[in-house]
């Protein structure tokens, strides 16, 4: 099945960003990861080609880490 892709994309900010993992868990393409980079652990937009704008992320982060701001491209 293919997913319509919005004008928008999630876009996380690191400050505001408790690495829970809650916005990995719903995105069901896969755009999101936490992983550990140089010895911290981070979540981030790992592709934002996968990213379908539909906002899951944004409305389960706890600490309103997540925006949906307009593809660059």
């Amino acid at each position: 099945m293919f997913w319509r892709k919005s004008k928008f994309v999630a876009d996380v900010i690191e400050e505001r960003c408790r690495n829970c993992g809650d916005c990995v868990g719903v995105c069901r393409h896969g755009a999101l990861v936490t992983a550990e980079i140089q010895g911290e652990t981070r979540t981030f937009v790992d592709d934002p080609g996968r990213c379908t704008g539909c906002g899951k992320c944004a409305r389960v982060c706890p600490g309103r880490a997540i925006e949906m701001v307009e593809r660059y491209c």
